[in-house]
């Protein structure tokens, strides 16, 4: 299997909602979490581009669907953080809601990174997704980010703790320590994406929305 050159990354386009998507060929992966699990650090992380997406120090500031290039046929889709009521309100956007639906209709989706921080796992939200990528039988790995900040006994007793809960929803838990901060875990999780693209690499999928 042939690993995907990351560092080629670049930004393709942004959407209001999910509605608004106009790209239907190629195959993509969704990254998915709270506001403050570390999504846009990922994109950054995996592309070694430090400003390819925005992060900023205010939980939220995503407010678009914004979609990356990594090659003509693979891309990267950074989805809002959910779980920000008052933003929800001010904006009248849900995006749980938003994401939920594009779960189940989204033919060009083929996994879903979810990031947790491994302090606080696993909330009300992330169940939801759990369950639904279960169901829907889509590929996902949940990192627990931000392992940087534990010690390594630390580490290993939240992942422990991470898979038993995944196990107890009799789901088959793809769990990984990772940090986009020290790049803990990049290689194994770049390989996990190149696998999912390259068995669905030769299909020229055409969505539905």
């Amino acid at each position: 299997m042939k690993i995907l050159n990351f560092d080629l990354t670049f930004f393709m386009k942004s959407f209001i909602n999910i509605d608004q998507i106009n790209i239907h060929v190629g195959n993509e992966i969704a990254f998915l979490g709270y506001s403050n699990s570390g999504k846009s650090t990922l994109v950054n992380s995996l592309s070694n581009k430090k400003k390819l997406s925005r992060v900023s120090k205010f939980p939220g500031s995503t407010k678009l669907i914004n979609f990356f290039n990594v090659d003509n046929k693979c891309r990267i889709v950074d989805f809002p953080g959910y779980g920000y009521s008052s933003f929800y309100k001010r904006k009248k956007i849900n995006w749980l809601r938003e994401i939920k639906k594009y779960l189940f209709y989204r033919k060009c989706l083929i996994g879903v990174v979810l990031l947790v921080d491994i302090n606080f796992f696993f909330k009300e939200n992330d169940l939801i997704i759990i369950n639904i990528l279960n169901k829907k039988k889509i590929n996902f790995i949940i990192l627990l980010n931000k392992c940087d900040k534990l010690s390594f006994f630390l580490r290993k007793k939240k992942y422990i703790s991470a898979q038993e809960k995944i196990i107890s929803l009799k789901i088959s838990p793809c769990i990984q320590i990772f940090s986009s901060f020290k790049k803990i875990g990049i290689f194994e999780l770049k390989k996990t994406l190149s696998n999912w693209y390259s068995d669905v690499y030769k299909k020229n999928k055409k969505c539905s929305f």
